[in-house]
């Protein structure tokens, strides 16, 4: 009889060392962690993020514990997890795949916490991070949009086990430990999509519930759990409870037939790198936003356009990005013409030029229009004539963007989908150039670029966390 899915993650999981990872997926994971460190100071500004803190100072305190960032106060492994990963989560900004899970989140805060509470060195973070990410990816995969369309929120449903994966790597789990682990965080995860349906706020605090919880499911497989073999694939598992089956049945896709692989979720492990294809946020906004400011923006930079005399624009995306948080249950705020929908971040880039990546948060439903400013009365004109047209044959994050003038010139430009998928130089790039307007000593911001960049040289992870505190 085939191995279980869960075995064979447990036994890759279980003996991957850093010594195998490719240079690239280095790169990408340093890149991933670099992305997650600066949005947490960022996130720490937040009403949420200042709520997190205090709740796990409050309710967790631990002198001997793990480290919250930015606060810098100890608290239980669970208490900074959460704490942490709501730091990473406050402002949108946190990493994607497939759009709608983001595991940084979940991954990052985890991996942290137990690498400083183990002494572990940063080699042994990279490979835990890396080991996270991957199994999270491939076991989310295909079936995203079909877990959305069940009603539950990707994102927490397939962290809780990314959190886990990497827990268990950092505190030596053996394979049997790690099955057990994973069938631990397929019973603990959650997260419904009624708050992005309708415009709740419970979903601030899905990631790091989810992130607290896989790190649970790690720390118990400890404790002579034997888990289910058939956790993930089982006729009464995973699959079954969030897709709706285990036969890889689907309900939705962003692109192709509407059927999947469960058993290809493991396949060429080591070969076959999903972490490739994450794309980290730099804008404070839903991720399908994010290529199409950057696609504006090129566009703005090339031409010499005037906002004033746009008689059109036409945005083209997938299907799945004009329906979030799924067509099953949509929310007709982030469809419709409005502050914070595509419609605004498309016309504000376009009247801009950029859109600037610490501009607050702003939700559909939640904002009022701007008011002030002559250039704002011109985004809330432009928002008015763009359209946005969803494709069932185009790929998630690969916009095309036609702006028509009244003079008949047309302007067009378009992404294949990649182009947000940075290495650690880009990754590097990009968060530099926030350095001038944060408020934070600019000698640790750099401080931390280079740890981690030379992260798989440290023995402990301490001082890389230590950048990432107050003075």
């Amino acid at each position: 009889m085939a191995d279980s899915l869960s075995r064979t993650l447990a036994r890759f999981a279980h003996a991957l060392d850093y010594e195998a990872l490719p240079p690239q997926v280095v790169d990408k994971i340093k890149a991933s962690l670099l992305h997650q460190l600066i949005i947490a100071i960022i996130g720490a500004g937040t009403g949420h993020g200042k709520a997190a803190i205090e709740f796990a100072k409050t309710e967790e305190p631990k002198p001997d514990g793990a480290t919250i960032l930015v606060d810098g106060s100890r608290a239980t492994r669970s208490g900074a997890v959460f704490a942490n990963s709501k730091l990473m989560h406050a402002t949108n900004q946190s990493d994607s795949y497939r759009m709608l899970i983001h595991p940084g989140a979940c991954v990052i805060p985890a991996g942290l916490a137990s690498a400083e509470l183990t002494r572990a060195t940063g080699r042994d973070l990279l490979t835990a991070l890396v080991l996270g990410y991957e199994l999270e990816a491939r076991i989310a995969g295909d079936f995203i949009p079909s877990t959305q369309a069940r009603g539950f929120r990707s994102s927490p449903v397939y962290g809780t086990l990314g959190a886990a994966v990497t827990t268990g790597k950092l505190i030596g789990l053996t394979e049997d430990e790690v099955v057990a682990s994973l069938a631990l965080a397929a019973t603990f995860t959650g997260g419904t999509t009624e708050g992005a349906r309708a415009g709740g706020n419970e979903m601030m605090y899905h990631e790091p519930n989810s992130t607290r919880s896989g790190v649970t499911a790690a720390l118990l497989a400890r404790e002579n759990v034997k888990g289910s073999e058939y956790a993930l694939e089982g006729d009464a598992g995973f699959y079954n409870a969030f897709t709706g089956n285990n036969q890889g049945k689907l309900s939705y896709v962003f692109t192709g037939p509407l059927e999947t692989s469960v058993a290809a979720v493991g396949e060429d492990l080591g070969q076959r790198w999903e972490i490739m294809h994450v794309t980290p946020k730099i804008y404070q906004t839903a991720g399908y936003n994010c290529p199409v400011i950057e696609l504006m923006t090129q566009i703005r930079s090339s031409h010499a356009l005037d906002p004033a005399e746009v008689e059109k624009i036409t945005v083209d995306m997938n299907w799945l990005e004009t329906s979030y948080p799924s067509p099953a249950f949509p929310n007709t705020q982030r469809s419709a013409p409005g502050v914070g929908s595509t419609h605004y971040f498309t016309a504000y880039t376009c009247a801009h030029g950029s859109y600037p990546p610490l501009k607050p948060r702003i939700d559909p439903g939640h904002a009022a229009a701007p008011t002030g400013p002559v250039d704002d009365q011109l985004v809330m004109a432009l928002l008015n004539r763009v359209e946005i047209i969803g494709h069932k044959d185009r790929p998630a994050f690969a916009p095309r963007i036609t702006i028509r003038m009244l003079g008949g010139t047309t302007y067009q430009g378009e992404f294949r989908g990649n182009e947000l998928e940075w290495d650690l130089a880009t990754e590097t790039q990009r968060v530099t150039a926030l350095f001038d307007d944060m408020e934070w000593p600019k000698h640790k911001l750099l401080g931390i670029v280079e740890a981690v960049s030379n992260l798989d040289q440290a023995l402990r992870v301490d001082p890389l966390i230590q950048l990432c505190v107050r003075e």
